[in-house]
C-alpha cells in the first residue's frame, strides 16, 4: 500500500453508509485515523444534539480505519466489540474522530478512539472516548 489514504479512499467510495452519513477521510497514518463529519439536521436527536448512534459510528469508523492501517493488504476488518462512554452532549455542527491502534496481532486490534466536537475558536470539546477490538478477516476486498 504506497498510498494508503489514497487505497483506503477508494475503498470507503462502495460504503453506502458512510456515503448516506457523510463520514469524510480527513487524515491516514499507519496505527491512527481522523474523521470529520458536517452535522446535519438527520444527524439530531430530539433535544437537539447529535444523535449517540451517529457518535458511536464515528468511533467504529475512524478505530476500523487504523486498524486497516496494520492488518496485512488484502485483508478486511470487522468489529468484534466497541464500548462507547459518553462523555458530554455533541452541539458543534463539526465533529471530529480519531482512532489509534494500541496492539495488534496476526487476527485482532485493539484500538481505542476519541470524538469531539470542533469549537468556533479551534479548540476541542471530548463528546466521547472508545475502545474496540477489530478482527482482520478474508473477506474479499471489493
Amino acid at each position: 500500500m504506497n498510498d494508503i489514504k489514497s487505497y483506503l479512499q477508494e475503498r470507503l467510495k462502495n460504503n453506502h453508509f458512510i456515503k448516506h452519513m457523510g463520514l469524510i477521510l480527513q487524515d491516514v497514518k499507519q496505527g491512527e485515523a481522523t474523521m470529520a463529519l458536517s452535522v446535519q439536521q438527520h444527524h439530531l436527536q430530539q433535544n437537539g444534539f447529535t444523535h449517540g448512534g451517529v457518535t458511536a459510528t464515528l468511533c467504529d469508523v475512524a478505530t476500523g480505519i487504523a486498524a486497516y492501517t496494520v492488518v496485512a493488504e488484502g485483508k478486511n476488518v470487522v468489529t468484534v466489540d466497541l464500548k462507547i462512554s459518553y462523555v458530554n452532549p455533541s452541539v458543534s455542527p463539526n465533529l471530529i474522530a480519531v482512532g489509534r491502534v494500541v496492539k495488534s496481532g496476526n487476527f485482532l486490534v485493539f484500538c481505542e478512539g476519541e470524538v469531539m466536537d470542533l469549537q468556533e475558536d479551534g479548540s476541542h470539546k471530548l463528546v466521547a472516548t472508545c475502545t474496540s477490538i477489530m478482527a482482520a478477516v478474508d473477506i474479499p476486498v471489493k
